[in-house]
């Protein structure tokens, strides 16, 4: 699948390192470091405040800062509690960190790519958290770059966002350039509208979506 191909552009969240569960063993020992009871009932509540967030900036509407910072404001205010939210937001990165592991399969596979391909990091992952779980997992060492959405100033799928990682990395035959992720649209559509080839990563094991992708994964351990 990757011998055509001179880089290989990953996704990290979701691709490589497991963030549905992480990010749910965070958020509950988060509610337990501030006392909040009834965890399960107030990830329920932030969830959809999280998604709300997350969806304004890859639309440009908000900053990084706004998804940080605003996702806790808002969540505070939903709960009715007094909190502080830049406080819960800061602890919250640090629990990302404390609770970040590789999806199985992911580790041994980029040792192996690194030998024959270049690698790249594609993200619209917040730069504290991003560059912290990837030092904490020696990740840095497989990757000739490291491209975050937060550093560039344009998230994923927009073309911008691709044109900056293509002057990057010397401007290769688009067709010798594989996105690898597990969005459908910020991975997938982006990397296809931009003319690179794409790979869906079905991290959620999704057997009914279908994605417009030029190869499709399913888990790591099958490479």
């Amino acid at each position: 699948m990757f011998s055509n191909y001179d880089w290989l552009l990953f996704d990290l969240d979701n691709t490589l390192l497991d963030f549905s569960n992480t990010s749910k063993f965070a958020f509950k020992d988060l509610m337990t470091h501030f006392k909040i009871e009834d965890a399960e009932q107030a990830y329920k509540i932030y969830s959809p405040i999280n998604a709300k967030h997350w969806s304004y900036f890859e639309k440009q509407r908000i900053d990084a800062d706004a998804v940080l910072y605003g996702r806790f404001r808002e969540f505070i205010e939903a709960m009715d509690i007094s909190h502080h939210h830049e406080e819960m937001a800061d602890k919250y990165l640090d629990l990302l960190v404390k609770y970040s592991h590789w999806i199985e399969g992911a580790e041994t596979m980029l040792q192996a790519l690194s030998q024959s391909h270049k690698l790249g990091i594609i993200t619209n992952g917040l730069k504290d958290a991003q560059h912290a779980r990837m030092e904490k997992h020696n990740m840095k060492q497989y990757f000739e770059h490291v491209f975050i959405s937060e550093e560039l100033g344009i998230s994923k799928p927009h073309k911008a966002f691709f044109e900056i990682v293509h002057n990057k990395i010397l401007l290769p035959e688009k067709e010798r350039v594989l996105v690898i992720g597990d969005n459908p649209k910020s991975d997938i559509k982006g990397g296809n509208n931009f003319n690179y080839h794409t790979c869906w990563y079905n991290y959620k094991q999704d057997k009914r979506q279908s994605v417009k992708a030029h190869f499709k994964v399913d888990s790591w351990l099958d490479i």
